[in-house]
């Protein structure tokens, strides 16, 4: 499950981060704060080909989820504009 990898990775980026603050001497909530900025940015400089997995994963579990319940979903433009043009008639009709 490449959903559950780049988590485990991205945690472990904040829990190295965080052990090394800690043992530089920062302080306790300041040393969780700075912890997850750069395990943030770690992760999105060092886990590209992981996210990218987890998305297509992901991607793919939604795709096989509406084909099963029986079609494609609507796009969000497709329901945007449906819920504009009924937007549209309600003013018409006041």
């Amino acid at each position: 499950m490449p959903v559950v990898t780049y988590s485990l990775w991205r945690l472990g980026l904040f829990a190295v981060s965080l052990a090394l603050l800690v043992w530089a001497g920062m302080g306790s909530w300041l040393a969780v704060l700075l912890a997850a900025f750069v395990a943030w940015a770690l992760s999105y400089v060092l886990l590209g080909r992981q996210r990218q997995e987890a998305a297509q994963f992901v991607e793919r579990r939604a795709v096989a989820r509406s084909a099963r319940a029986g079609g494609p979903a609507p796009d969000d433009a497709d329901i945007e504009d449906a819920a504009l043009d009924a937007a549209e008639r309600e003013q018409g009709a006041s």
